[in-house]
Protein backbone atom coordinates (compact mmCIF):
# COMPACT_ATOMS: atom_id res chain seq x y z
CA UNK A 1 0.00 0.00 0.00
CA UNK A 2 1.55 3.31 -1.36
CA UNK A 3 2.47 5.38 2.06
CA UNK A 4 1.06 8.79 2.15
CA UNK A 5 2.91 10.85 4.67
CA UNK A 6 6.91 9.95 4.39
CA UNK A 7 9.58 10.62 7.40
CA UNK A 8 12.96 11.37 6.81
CA UNK A 9 14.28 8.15 6.96
CA UNK A 10 12.43 6.51 4.15
CA UNK A 11 14.14 9.62 1.76
CA UNK A 12 16.65 8.14 0.00
CA UNK A 13 18.70 10.13 -2.48
CA UNK A 14 18.78 8.78 -6.08
CA UNK A 15 22.54 8.73 -8.19
CA UNK A 16 20.22 8.48 -11.54
CA UNK A 17 17.28 9.79 -13.07
CA UNK A 18 13.82 7.98 -13.00
CA UNK A 19 11.50 8.75 -15.54
CA UNK A 20 7.61 8.91 -14.06
CA UNK A 21 4.83 7.58 -16.21
CA UNK A 22 2.20 10.07 -17.00
CA UNK A 23 -1.41 8.18 -15.34
CA UNK A 24 -3.81 7.36 -17.65
CA UNK A 25 -6.98 7.39 -15.63
CA UNK A 26 -7.21 11.31 -15.65
CA UNK A 27 -11.32 11.82 -15.89
CA UNK A 28 -13.29 14.07 -18.72
CA UNK A 29 -14.62 15.80 -16.12
CA UNK A 30 -11.10 17.35 -15.05
CA UNK A 31 -10.23 17.41 -18.55
CA UNK A 32 -13.03 19.83 -19.46
CA UNK A 33 -12.38 21.18 -16.54
CA UNK A 34 -9.14 22.75 -17.74
CA UNK A 35 -10.59 23.82 -21.16
CA UNK A 36 -12.24 25.62 -18.84
CA UNK A 37 -10.37 28.16 -17.40
CA UNK A 38 -10.27 30.36 -20.05
CA UNK A 39 -9.81 34.25 -19.52
CA UNK A 40 -13.40 35.65 -19.95
CA UNK A 41 -13.12 39.19 -22.23
CA UNK A 42 -16.71 39.82 -22.36
CA UNK A 43 -18.35 43.21 -20.70
CA UNK A 44 -18.06 43.57 -16.72
CA UNK A 45 -21.49 43.01 -14.38
CA UNK A 46 -21.19 46.78 -13.63
CA UNK A 47 -21.77 47.54 -17.58
CA UNK A 48 -24.69 45.07 -18.16
CA UNK A 49 -26.17 47.16 -15.09
CA UNK A 50 -25.82 50.11 -16.17
CA UNK A 51 -27.48 48.72 -20.07
CA UNK A 52 -29.79 47.38 -18.14
CA UNK A 53 -30.67 50.69 -16.58
CA UNK A 54 -30.62 52.92 -19.54
CA UNK A 55 -33.28 50.22 -21.20
CA UNK A 56 -35.41 50.62 -18.09
CA UNK A 57 -35.14 54.29 -17.84
CA UNK A 58 -35.96 54.69 -22.03
CA UNK A 59 -38.90 52.25 -21.60
CA UNK A 60 -40.20 54.48 -18.58
CA UNK A 61 -39.55 57.83 -20.73
CA UNK A 62 -41.78 55.85 -23.82
CA UNK A 63 -44.09 55.12 -21.61
CA UNK A 64 -44.86 58.84 -20.09
CA UNK A 65 -45.06 59.34 -23.68
CA UNK A 66 -47.26 57.33 -24.70
CA UNK A 67 -49.74 58.04 -21.74
CA UNK A 68 -49.20 61.41 -22.28
CA UNK A 69 -50.53 60.83 -25.81
CA UNK A 70 -53.86 58.91 -25.22
CA UNK A 71 -54.54 61.62 -22.26
CA UNK A 72 -54.41 64.76 -25.00
CA UNK A 73 -56.08 62.66 -28.09
CA UNK A 74 -58.87 61.85 -24.98
CA UNK A 75 -59.07 65.01 -24.56
CA UNK A 76 -59.46 66.06 -28.18
CA UNK A 77 -62.28 63.73 -28.69
CA UNK A 78 -63.85 64.79 -25.83
CA UNK A 79 -63.98 68.39 -27.03
CA UNK A 80 -64.88 67.09 -30.04
CA UNK A 81 -67.60 65.66 -29.08
CA UNK A 82 -69.29 68.10 -27.15
CA UNK A 83 -69.14 70.48 -30.52
CA UNK A 84 -70.98 68.12 -32.25
CA UNK A 85 -73.40 67.42 -29.55
CA UNK A 86 -74.37 71.27 -29.03
CA UNK A 87 -74.28 71.85 -33.07
CA UNK A 88 -77.03 68.99 -32.95
CA UNK A 89 -79.22 70.00 -30.43
CA UNK A 90 -78.34 73.76 -31.23
CA UNK A 91 -79.94 73.00 -35.21
CA UNK A 92 -82.80 70.96 -33.44
CA UNK A 93 -83.83 73.56 -31.56
CA UNK A 94 -83.75 76.35 -34.63
CA UNK A 95 -85.50 73.78 -36.38
CA UNK A 96 -88.42 73.55 -33.73
CA UNK A 97 -88.09 77.24 -33.43
CA UNK A 98 -89.14 77.88 -37.41
CA UNK A 99 -91.94 75.64 -36.91
CA UNK A 100 -93.20 77.45 -33.83
CA UNK A 101 -93.24 80.52 -35.44
CA UNK A 102 -94.77 78.95 -38.85
CA UNK A 103 -97.41 78.11 -36.22
CA UNK A 104 -98.19 81.75 -35.13
CA UNK A 105 -98.54 82.58 -38.66
CA UNK A 106 -101.00 80.03 -39.73
CA UNK A 107 -103.01 80.28 -36.27
CA UNK A 108 -103.29 84.25 -36.77
CA UNK A 109 -104.32 83.74 -40.42
CA UNK A 110 -106.71 81.06 -39.27
CA UNK A 111 -107.97 84.27 -36.57
CA UNK A 112 -108.13 86.83 -39.45
CA UNK A 113 -110.06 84.56 -41.71
CA UNK A 114 -112.57 83.55 -38.72
CA UNK A 115 -113.27 87.20 -37.56
CA UNK A 116 -114.09 88.43 -41.41
CA UNK A 117 -116.70 84.96 -41.88
CA UNK A 118 -117.97 86.35 -38.29
CA UNK A 119 -118.72 89.98 -39.79
CA UNK A 120 -120.00 88.51 -43.13
CA UNK A 121 -122.32 86.50 -41.59
CA UNK A 122 -123.26 89.32 -38.98
CA UNK A 123 -123.45 91.73 -41.95
CA UNK A 124 -125.22 88.92 -43.92
CA UNK A 125 -127.72 88.60 -40.55
CA UNK A 126 -128.67 92.31 -40.65
CA UNK A 127 -129.70 91.96 -44.51
CA UNK A 128 -131.90 89.33 -43.30
CA UNK A 129 -133.18 90.99 -40.29
CA UNK A 130 -133.84 94.49 -42.50
CA UNK A 131 -135.30 92.87 -45.35
CA UNK A 132 -137.71 90.56 -43.04
CA UNK A 133 -138.61 93.75 -40.76
CA UNK A 134 -139.17 95.94 -44.13
CA UNK A 135 -141.62 92.98 -45.50
CA UNK A 136 -143.22 93.04 -41.81
CA UNK A 137 -142.94 89.45 -41.56
CA UNK A 138 -142.24 89.40 -38.09
CA UNK A 139 -141.92 85.51 -38.39
CA UNK A 140 -139.93 85.62 -41.05
CA UNK A 141 -137.80 88.20 -39.19
CA UNK A 142 -137.25 86.16 -35.85
CA UNK A 143 -136.95 83.09 -38.03
CA UNK A 144 -134.52 84.74 -40.32
CA UNK A 145 -132.59 86.13 -37.06
CA UNK A 146 -132.01 82.85 -35.74
CA UNK A 147 -131.18 80.86 -38.41
CA UNK A 148 -128.24 83.55 -39.22
CA UNK A 149 -127.29 83.56 -35.57
CA UNK A 150 -126.60 79.57 -35.27
CA UNK A 151 -125.56 79.82 -38.42
CA UNK A 152 -122.45 81.78 -37.45
CA UNK A 153 -121.72 80.13 -34.21
CA UNK A 154 -121.24 76.63 -36.11
CA UNK A 155 -118.92 78.05 -38.34
CA UNK A 156 -117.33 80.12 -35.44
CA UNK A 157 -117.31 77.01 -33.35
CA UNK A 158 -115.57 74.63 -36.05
CA UNK A 159 -112.66 78.01 -37.12
CA UNK A 160 -111.98 77.18 -33.31
CA UNK A 161 -111.52 73.75 -33.26
CA UNK A 162 -109.49 73.68 -36.16
CA UNK A 163 -107.58 76.34 -34.57
CA UNK A 164 -106.83 74.04 -31.33
CA UNK A 165 -105.98 71.04 -33.58
CA UNK A 166 -103.50 73.11 -35.52
CA UNK A 167 -101.68 74.94 -32.47
CA UNK A 168 -101.88 70.73 -31.13
CA UNK A 169 -100.26 69.51 -33.52
CA UNK A 170 -97.25 72.48 -33.46
CA UNK A 171 -96.61 71.64 -29.86
CA UNK A 172 -96.64 68.00 -30.51
CA UNK A 173 -94.09 68.63 -33.34
CA UNK A 174 -91.83 70.93 -31.85
CA UNK A 175 -91.69 68.09 -28.51
CA UNK A 176 -90.54 65.51 -30.63
CA UNK A 177 -87.80 67.34 -32.39
CA UNK A 178 -86.41 67.90 -28.93
CA UNK A 179 -86.84 64.76 -28.13
CA UNK A 180 -85.26 63.62 -31.10
CA UNK A 181 -82.47 66.02 -30.45
CA UNK A 182 -81.83 64.78 -26.90
CA UNK A 183 -81.54 61.10 -28.13
CA UNK A 184 -79.02 61.99 -30.51
CA UNK A 185 -76.73 63.88 -28.50
CA UNK A 186 -76.80 61.06 -25.83
CA UNK A 187 -76.08 58.61 -28.49
CA UNK A 188 -72.98 60.50 -29.59
CA UNK A 189 -71.93 61.18 -25.31
CA UNK A 190 -71.59 57.43 -24.88
CA UNK A 191 -70.21 56.41 -28.55
CA UNK A 192 -67.55 59.01 -27.61
CA UNK A 193 -67.18 57.57 -24.25
CA UNK A 194 -66.83 53.97 -25.19
CA UNK A 195 -64.37 54.96 -27.89
CA UNK A 196 -62.11 57.28 -25.28
CA UNK A 197 -62.37 54.37 -22.67
CA UNK A 198 -61.34 51.82 -25.30
CA UNK A 199 -58.27 53.52 -26.16
CA UNK A 200 -57.33 54.13 -22.51
CA UNK A 201 -57.69 51.06 -21.61
CA UNK A 202 -55.03 49.52 -24.26
CA UNK A 203 -52.46 51.82 -23.67
CA UNK A 204 -52.78 52.43 -19.61
CA UNK A 205 -52.33 48.69 -17.98
CA UNK A 206 -53.25 50.67 -14.70
CA UNK A 207 -56.40 50.94 -15.60
CA UNK A 208 -56.71 47.06 -15.06
CA UNK A 209 -55.44 46.87 -11.52
CA UNK A 210 -57.86 50.11 -9.93
CA UNK A 211 -60.57 48.09 -11.40
CA UNK A 212 -59.89 44.98 -9.54
CA UNK A 213 -58.99 46.99 -6.10
CA UNK A 214 -62.61 49.06 -6.56
CA UNK A 215 -64.45 45.57 -7.13
CA UNK A 216 -62.10 43.93 -4.15
CA UNK A 217 -63.91 46.54 -1.93
CA UNK A 218 -67.03 45.16 -2.45
CA UNK A 219 -66.37 41.85 -1.02
CA UNK A 220 -67.52 41.02 3.02
CA UNK A 221 -66.71 38.32 5.10
CA UNK A 222 -63.79 35.43 4.81
CA UNK A 223 -63.87 34.06 1.05
CA UNK A 224 -61.66 32.64 -1.74
CA UNK A 225 -61.95 34.64 -5.09
CA UNK A 226 -60.98 34.08 -8.35
CA UNK A 227 -60.07 37.08 -10.75
CA UNK A 228 -61.14 36.67 -14.36
CA UNK A 229 -59.16 39.43 -16.50
CA UNK A 230 -58.43 39.57 -20.62
CA UNK A 231 -55.33 37.79 -21.48
CA UNK A 232 -53.89 41.35 -22.41
CA UNK A 233 -54.42 42.33 -18.60
CA UNK A 234 -53.29 38.59 -17.16
CA UNK A 235 -49.53 39.36 -16.52
CA UNK A 236 -49.87 42.52 -15.14
CA UNK A 237 -52.79 41.54 -12.96
CA UNK A 238 -50.72 38.45 -11.64
CA UNK A 239 -47.98 40.20 -10.66
CA UNK A 240 -50.09 42.62 -7.77
CA UNK A 241 -51.88 39.28 -6.22
CA UNK A 242 -49.48 40.16 -3.27
CA UNK A 243 -51.47 43.79 -3.28
CA UNK A 244 -54.82 42.00 -3.69
CA UNK A 245 -54.04 39.56 -0.55
CA UNK A 246 -53.33 42.74 1.66
CA UNK A 247 -57.12 44.60 0.87
CA UNK A 248 -58.24 42.21 2.29
CA UNK A 249 -58.02 40.35 5.67
CA UNK A 250 -60.01 37.85 5.60
CA UNK A 251 -59.36 36.60 2.03
CA UNK A 252 -58.26 32.67 1.66
CA UNK A 253 -56.96 32.66 -1.52
CA UNK A 254 -56.95 34.92 -4.85
CA UNK A 255 -56.00 32.68 -8.30
CA UNK A 256 -55.98 34.92 -11.26
CA UNK A 257 -57.61 33.70 -14.99
CA UNK A 258 -57.91 35.04 -18.18
CA UNK A 259 -61.06 35.01 -19.64
CA UNK A 260 -61.84 35.95 -23.40
CA UNK A 261 -65.62 37.19 -22.09
CA UNK A 262 -63.72 40.21 -20.47
CA UNK A 263 -62.22 42.88 -22.19
CA UNK A 264 -59.01 44.98 -21.81
CA UNK A 265 -59.19 47.35 -18.79
CA UNK A 266 -62.15 45.01 -16.99
CA UNK A 267 -62.78 41.93 -14.46
CA UNK A 268 -64.93 39.90 -13.20
CA UNK A 269 -64.61 38.54 -9.24
CA UNK A 270 -66.06 35.39 -8.46
CA UNK A 271 -66.38 34.13 -4.56
CA UNK A 272 -67.99 32.10 -2.37
CA UNK A 273 -71.10 34.79 -1.86
CA UNK A 274 -71.25 35.68 -5.82
CA UNK A 275 -69.89 37.61 -8.77
CA UNK A 276 -69.22 40.90 -9.49
CA UNK A 277 -68.71 42.31 -12.61
CA UNK A 278 -66.64 45.11 -13.67
CA UNK A 279 -66.25 44.48 -17.09
CA UNK A 280 -65.90 47.75 -19.10
CA UNK A 281 -69.09 47.05 -21.40
CA UNK A 282 -71.39 46.48 -18.53
CA UNK A 283 -69.95 49.48 -16.44
CA UNK A 284 -70.64 51.83 -19.38
CA UNK A 285 -74.42 50.36 -20.44
CA UNK A 286 -74.91 51.04 -16.90
CA UNK A 287 -74.07 54.48 -17.17
CA UNK A 288 -76.26 54.69 -20.69
CA UNK A 289 -78.99 53.24 -18.95
CA UNK A 290 -78.73 55.89 -16.34
CA UNK A 291 -78.96 59.04 -19.14
CA UNK A 292 -81.34 57.64 -20.85
CA UNK A 293 -83.38 57.21 -17.04
CA UNK A 294 -83.22 61.10 -16.66
CA UNK A 295 -86.40 62.84 -17.68
CA UNK A 296 -85.96 65.26 -20.60
CA UNK A 297 -85.82 68.86 -20.05
CA UNK A 298 -89.08 70.43 -21.76
CA UNK A 299 -89.90 73.55 -22.43
CA UNK A 300 -86.74 75.94 -24.42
Amino acid sequence: MPEKVFKAKSIVELTQKVNIAVPHNVSKEELDYEEAQEEYRGPSIEEIEAEIAGIRARWEEDLRDMRRKASDEADRIMEDAKNQAFEIFKSKQNEAHVISEQAKVDASKIIQDANAEKAKIENESESIRDAAYKEGYAKGYDEGFEKSFSDSNNDLTKLAEQLRKILGETINKRNEIIDAAEAQVIEVAVLIAKRVVKMLTERDKGIVIRNIQEALRRIKGRTKITIRVNIDDLEVSARHKDEFYQMLDKIEGVTVLEDPNVDIGGCMIETDFGDIDARINTQLNEIETAIKEVEPIKGF
